[in-house]
Parts: structure tokens; sequence; C-alpha cells
């Protein structure tokens, strides 16, 4: 009886998750091991950091030891409390770049595939314009203008996803607007605005985990790509990107650690994501699941 009433009371997603691929189940469990890894990090960085990022600790450039676990920099700074905190830096950035692009690509996506007419041909072709330009290049081509900075980077990289965004909400609006509960809801009077909010975005859910979760691995991977350039969050500041960027002047002189720490925190981060992702859209998306 009490199996039968816990059967009962589970959600979709548990039963969605125990019927998916045994592979799906896997990159879901470890992509979200992964992540909470560095939610740890987030969360708990001050705390757990040995020392102040900031401060010379010890002997310059010295290699790991029990003393310092990932070693010191260049400047006798702790690389290993100086990855912790970076993981906010990092992960911060990507996470305010992918909230915003998500919100403008969602808004003028369903407002652009619901209205269509003039709206649709203008948005159409202002993302088509931003389109146009490789991903990454348009990112370093607004970073150059916005200069660099944690506000600055996350609107440079947020600006460079919103094409992405629009078109995949555009798509979606499209496709569930000509259904059949839709025109019966425009017959009872309901106005657009309504028939979007209460009837359209529900839709949007069922891709809103995924797109956040591949969008924070890009944009973690953009992050630390535009810190490695110099054109990111800017020194002293911990980020992944610009401390891989300031050790890579010492690998040829034996400071492989300085180099080697940083980019593992950066795969630790594409990995999770990615994982977590691939696994998400395998699980919640039936169509995937089917090949899968």
């Amino acid at each position: 009886m009490k199996l039968n009433k816990i059967k009962l009371g589970e959600s979709n997603l548990v039963k969605l998750f125990k019927v998916a691929p045994k592979s799906a189940q896997a990159m879901v469990i470890i992509g979200s091991f992964l992540v909470s890894i560095l939610l740890f990090f987030i969360i708990f960085g001050p705390i757990i950091a040995p020392y102040d990022p900031f401060e010379m600790v010890e002997i310059s450039w010295e290699p790991p030891s029990n003393k310092h676990i990932m070693g010191t920099d260049a400047l006798g700074r702790d690389l290993f409390s100086r990855l912790i905190i970076g993981t906010r830096y990092s992960l911060g950035v990507s996470l305010i770049a992918v909230g915003f692009s998500l919100l403008v690509g969602t808004i003028l996506g369903s407002l652009s595939g619901f209205f269509g007419g003039p709206l649709d041909k203008i948005l159409m072709l202002i993302m088509d314009a931003l389109w146009a330009f490789p991903g990454f290049i348009f990112v370093l081509i607004m970073a150059v203008v916005l200069g660099p900075g944690i506000l600055q980077t996350a609107f440079a990289i947020s600006i460079g996803r919103i094409p992405g965004n629009f078109r995949m909400i555009r798509s979606l609006t499209l496709s569930i607007k000509e259904r059949g509960f839709i025109e019966a809801e425009k017959v009872m009077g309901a106005n657009s605005l309504h028939i979007i909010r209460y009837h359209i975005a529900p839709y949007y859910l069922s891709i809103l985990f995924v797109t956040i979760s591949l969008g924070m691995a890009r944009g973690t991977l953009a992050v630390s790509g535009l810190g490695f350039l110099g054109l990111g969050v800017p020194p002293p500041t911990p980020e992944w990107g610009t401390e891989l960027a300031y050790g890579r002047v010492f690998l040829l002189a034996g400071g492989w650690w300085m180099v080697m720490f940083p980019g593992f925190f950066v795969l630790l981060s594409m990995l999770g994501f990615n994982l977590l992702s691939e696994g998400a859209d395998t699980i919640l998306n039936p169509t995937v699941r089917r090949l899968k």
C-alpha cells in the first residue's frame, strides 16, 4: 500500500528519469555532481579557501605542496584559494549573461512569433544581422567596445546569445499558436498577452532547463576565453581565464601547476554543464528520447 502511494505521488520528472536510457541517467547524475561541486565553491568559497586570494602568503612560484595543494603564483598568492573564489566570478558572469539573454530572447521571440507581421520582419532582420557574425567574434567585438569589467563582460556575452534564444522561442511559439486551444481562447475573448503568458509560455519550461545548462557551459567558456585574452574580468580579481593567461607565461619555465589547475576548473565546469544538458535533453525531449 505504501509502495502504491509513493508511485502515485511521483512527479512526472521522476517518472521520465526512471524510464530514460541508462546513459542519460548517468549523464544527469555525473553532471549534477560536478555542478554541485561548483555551486558548493560559490556558496562556501570564502569559508573553505585556506588563504586570502589577494594577499601574498608564501614564496612566489612554489609548486604544489602540503601547505599549498595547488601551489602559489608568481606573486606568492595561493592558487587554490584564487581558483575557489574565482568560481564566483567565472560562473557568476556566465549566469548573468545567460539569464539576460534568455529573458530578452524569450520576450522578443514570443512577441515576434505570436504577432508576426511587420514586428516579426523587423526583429528577424535585426537578429539575422547579429547572427551573421560568428558567435565568439561578435563577443570579442563587444568586449573591445565595452572594455574589461564584470558587467561589461556579462553584457557582451549576453548580446551574442540573444539571437539563438530568440530563434528558438520564436519557432516554438509559431508551432503552438495555431493549435486548437489557442483559437478557442481567442474566440472566448482572451487578449494576446494573456494567451502568451498563460497558454504559450508554459511550453517554454520544457526547454528552459536544457537551455540554461547548455548556456552556462558556453557562457563559462566565453568568460574564460575573454579573460585569457585580457578582455574579461580584469586582475587582480581571480577568474579562471585570467589565471590561465597569467600562468602560461611561466609554463615553459616549469610552472605547470599555474596552467593545469585553472584549466582543470574550466574543464570541470564544461564537463558538468554539458553532461547535465545532454542528459536532461534526452529525458525531457520526447523526440530525442525516442531516437536514443
